[in-house]
């Protein structure tokens, strides 16, 4: 129980760096955004609203996720009954098996959208050439870091 309190602890710290760097990130791309952009064609309207909601959002995700743990480091029945949670083998087992598939999916539909890409639009096809490696990546780092630890 004072291992996973402390695990806790630990990512409330990382939570509030998190947010301190985004604060900090937000002021500095506030002050000098012209600079950095200095012709607005260069991001449309939508990239730019998207590049607002992802910021939000997470923002809110840090915040929203350190108050959850203080709440959880002030009462013991909640704090007990989440690391119960945490160390349950269905949930993991679950989670294992829907993260692999979720990623063989994700592979099939990154090689089926490169393919058809590769014969409209060539920006298209290079950026999602370049995501497709790496997720490869990604993925066969991952492998070779479980199959060495397990």
């Amino acid at each position: 129980m004072e291992e996973y309190r402390e695990r806790i602890k630990r990512e409330n710290i990382w939570l509030r760096i998190g947010i301190v760097l985004m604060l900090i990130f937000d002021v500095v791309l506030g002050v000098f955004w012209d600079d950095i952009f200095p012709d607005p064609r260069t991001m449309t309207d939508q990239a730019r609203s998207m590049q607002s909601v992802l910021f939000f959002g997470f923002w809110l995700y840090l915040i929203v996720r350190l108050m959850i743990n203080c709440k959880k480091l002030r009462d013991p029945d909640k704090l007990e009954a989440d690391s119960r949670r945490q160390k349950d083998e269905r949930r993991i087992l679950v989670g294992e098996k829907a993260a692999k598939l979720s990623g063989n999916l994700i592979f099939a539909g990154l090689m089926v959208a490169v393919f058809v890409s590769s014969f409209y639009n060539m920006a298209v096809f290079n950026t999602l050439y370049y995501t497709l490696w790496a997720y490869l990546a990604v993925r066969v780092g991952c492998w070779f870091y479980y199959s060495r630890k397990y």
